[in-house]
């Protein structure tokens, strides 16, 4: 925020993980129903028509009220009445595609939004030409700001060993746990571990500090400090992952979900990071590739160079010039 004198208001659900974050941010916040469309059977098809009505009528009471002067969307189920909404009402949309493959919500509201922005060059053709930019991802501005210093007191770290740090998000995290839990003892032989599981996926080694391995279920504020001092990343590839390992240049061994829109960003990427696939690998084989790469800096260094290349992170700028002519 660079103006003062800008207010925002978010809507989201109820019960959305963000309600917390964003109301502790001093941000005033709304709430509609969910209508969503599962891709699989589902009693939700049942009631879709009749909440998703109920979704729009609370968009326009809220809309018609607050009167905002641009509505930003980056492809939520929560997105679609809001958006169709503002339309209706005169007031214009940005929204903005992360990933490299577009998510329904987006594919549906384009022809409503007023500018589209895109992270990646292979998704500007998904949208209309004439209101379409390439514009790259943001990255959280506190994710720039770790402390090697900070991190070495927080986990235990053995200065004469490199730091690798793994992490998986939400439902990408089991995996990684489970393979971490078959490789902890060897890895944290030769390096520093940092292991997040995420909260209720603790992986069983949560007493290995000892043995140059913390692991822990969250971290918040400290996460900017492990990502500074990792010399390693072992992820998944979401879009928010992949633009804070960009703008810190670090180098990587992504894992994508499989079936999932991750394995297209991975492949945007696969020049400035390893990527290996779930279904063929052992957690043996995620040893050695580890293994391999930290004793090869100038490797990983080549790496984070190239990783921080092929996405554009310093946009925050560039978006609010975008929405100042919108």
């Amino acid at each position: 925020k660079t103006d003062s004198s800008v207010e925002f208001s978010w809507i989201g659900t109820k019960n959305g993980p963000e309600k917390f974050l964003i109301e502790n941010d001093g941000i005033r916040f709304f709430s509609i129903v969910t209508a969503r469309f599962p891709r699989y059977i589902s009693i939700e098809w049942i009631f879709l028509p009749f909440r998703f009505f109920v979704a729009c009528m609370q968009s326009f009471v809220i809309l018609a009220r607050e009167r905002p002067q641009l509505i930003a969307s980056a492809g939520g189920y929560t997105s679609v009445p809001v958006v169709l909404i503002a339309w209706a009402l005169g007031i214009p949309s940005w929204i903005h595609q992360s990933d490299v493959l577009p998510v329904m919500t987006n594919r549906l509201l384009a022809p409503f939004a007023s500018i589209i922005t895109v992270a990646w060059k292979e998704t500007l053709d998904a949208f209309p030409k004439s209101k379409t930019h390439l514009i790259g991802n943001p990255v959280r501005a506190s994710v720039l700001h770790g402390s090697r210093e900070r991190a070495m007191k927080l986990f235990a770290i053995d200065e004469s060993k490199l730091t690798v740090l793994v992490f998986g998000g939400g439902s990408g995290a089991r995996w990684l746990n489970h393979t971490m839990k078959d490789i902890w003892k060897d890895l944290s032989r030769f390096a520093n571990v940092i292991h997040v599981t995420g909260k209720g996926k603790g992986s069983g080694n949560e007493s290995s500090v000892a043995h140059h391995y913390h692991v822990a279920e969250s971290l918040a504020e400290e996460m900017k400090d492990a990502l500074a001092h990792a010399d390693l990343v072992v992820c998944r590839a979401g879009t928010g992952t992949i633009t804070e390992l960009a703008a810190l240049h670090k180098a990587a061994i992504l894992i994508p979900l499989p079936h999932h829109a991750q394995v297209a960003n991975a492949a945007a990427v696969s020049s400035g990071s390893l990527v290996l696939d779930q279904n063929k690998i052992t957690s043996e084989d995620v040893l050695n590739e580890i293994r391999l790469l930290l004793v090869d800096d100038a490797r990983r260094t080549k790496m984070g160079e190239s990783m921080s290349s092929l996405l554009k992170t310093d946009v925050a700028t560039e978006m609010i010039e975008l929405w100042k002519r919108t």
